[in-house]
């Protein structure tokens, strides 16, 4: 008998809801395991914004799970009444998704939204949202979502179509053109006034650096863009995520004069480290971290904002080149630039310039809540 269970939000009810895709993908080479200790305790937060965790079990096997969530602020801002969904897994049988999402979409309806998008990131950074639809041949680079390709026939079949399409471009470290920037960069620095700088983040630095990094996102954010410009608490926090992944190396910033005008961060693929820990830092996980941190060869490159008077006066590429070389004395290998709205042109004609091709393609989808899901 399937039956679905609403979770209370603590470690022992949400346990199962953690560990389900550790059964799902117990097979799959390309999966990388989350760490347990750190998703439960996110998970187990208390927030502002209303959410809501379904486990549906077959019997007494959980078979699929999906959250439910409200966010106010973005609501607020777009003047729209739409929820969300995340942490979608699902076993291979239809009728598990359609009971996962028509809870979730349930629970949306009875709070008063009126549509329903995802998956979405729970998370103020919007690292990770959508499903994988293009490029199932590895694993994902850190962040990133990972799903089996049946998971876009399921949500479709339940009446979500697409909304939009987030895109990972890939691009070969030895294929980069270096010594064509080596001219313009300092060129461009000269006739436009700006220098860039790699990121040194420390305790003394941080309350500066946290300010800087929230006044460009804040001066370059695109007023449609459905995420919200992170508050100071915000970053914060995302720092405090962040810290471990973080090097000097690859983050940088680009300056006028005393004015933070850039931005540009990218970590190294710590899923190459993950996947080895099997989601545990104990007995053996924190050895396979301390070990592998340093055989790296991959990274992903997940922001860059430019405020809009610096625009096309290249900052962008400036700010790239820098963290190139930063990448490449790590013995950074490959580069992964993710992910980059379908809907924003200057910032796919930008990362195209950039020697890279797309090879993944991660889609948000979205469903009127007036609708019944099809049997």
């Amino acid at each position: 008998m399937i039956r679905v269970e609403i979770l209370e939000q603590n470690r022992a009810a949400l346990r199962p809801f953690v560990m389900l895709p550790f059964q799902l993908y117990k097979d799959d080479p390309n999966w990388v395991p989350p760490l347990i200790g750190d998703q439960l305790r996110s998970l187990c937060k208390n927030h502002d914004d209303p959410r809501r965790f379904f486990l549906v079990y077959d019997g007494e096997k959980p078979v699929a799970r999906v959250m439910a969530g409200i966010d106010e602020r973005l609501n607020e801002r777009l003047n729209r009444k739409y929820g969300y969904i995340s942490m979608f897994e699902c076993a291979q049988r239809p009728d598990y998704a359609r009971t996962a999402l028509d809870a979730a979409c349930a629970y949306l309806r009875e709070e008063g939204m009126e549509n329903v998008i995802g998956p979405s990131s729970m998370t103020a950074d919007d690292f990770s949202k959508g499903l994988l639809v293009q490029g199932f041949d590895g694993p994902p680079v850190l962040f990133n979502p990972y799903n089996p390709s049946y998971y876009g026939d399921y949500f479709e079949k339940c009446g979500f179509k697409k909304h939009r399409d987030h895109l990972a471009y890939f691009m070969r470290m030895d294929e980069f053109d270096q010594h064509a920037l080596e001219e313009i960069v300092p060129r461009a620095k000269k006739r436009f006034g700006f220098r860039v700088e790699h990121v040194q983040w420390t305790p003394e630095s941080e309350e500066k650096l946290l300010h800087s990094v929230n006044r460009i996102i804040r001066e370059a954010f695109p007023p449609e863009w459905e995420w919200n410009v992170p508050t100071y608490g915000d970053l914060r926090r995302a720092v405090k995520r962040l810290r471990r992944y973080y090097r000097s190396e690859m983050t940088v910033m680009a300056y006028a004069d005393k004015r933070p005008i850039g931005l540009v961060i990218a970590f190294p693929d710590y899923n190459q480290v993950l996947k080895k820990m099997k989601g545990r830092i104990l007995p053996f996980g924190w050895l396979h971290y301390v070990l592998g941190k340093s055989r790296i060869h991959g990274a992903r490159c997940s922001m860059q904002f430019v405020v809009p008077e610096y625009q096309h006066k290249g900052v962008n590429t400036a700010m790239f080149y820098e963290a190139y070389l930063g990448a490449k004395s790590l013995g950074i290998q490959w580069v992964e630039g993710s992910t980059v709205d379908e809907t924003s042109i200057p910032s796919i004609a930008n990362t195209e310039k950039l020697a890279s091709h797309l090879y993944r393609v991660y889609r948000q989808y979205e469903k009127s809540l007036n609708e019944v899901c099809p049997e």
